[in-house]
């Protein structure tokens, strides 16, 4: 586990308890025949304990590739990911199943 925090996090030390999600320069690449597609470039998002968030946007513009990241089905290629003041963004699979089981529940449409 990482201890070292990115700045939305921090008060002098100690961790900022209302940021459950913050992901910094998050991005997803995907080879696709030889073919680099971006699907998210450099996002930077921060979700507060009890806040309502909707992400929209057209269709092919990374909504779901953004949710599998912060859902941790999926790793990103370059950026940072907290979760709930742990970074999540380099973990092993074992340990992102762990974190799907006790920390993250799914609604799929």
């Amino acid at each position: 586990m990482t201890t070292a925090q990115p700045m939305a996090f921090r008060t002098g030390d100690t961790p900022l308890p209302d940021i459950v999600i913050l992901t910094h320069k998050l991005a997803r690449d995907y080879d696709m025949g030889g073919e680099v597609v971006h699907a998210l470039r450099g996002v930077d998002i921060q979700i507060r304990r009890n806040e309502f968030v909707a992400i929209m946007g057209p269709s092919g513009s990374g909504k779901s590739t953004l949710m599998n990241l912060i859902g941790c089905l999926d790793t990103p290629t370059a950026g940072e990911y907290w979760l709930n003041g742990q970074k999540v963004s380099d973990l092993s699979d074992d340990e992102l199943a762990r974190i799907r089981n006790k920390e993250i529940g799914f609604v799929f449409q």
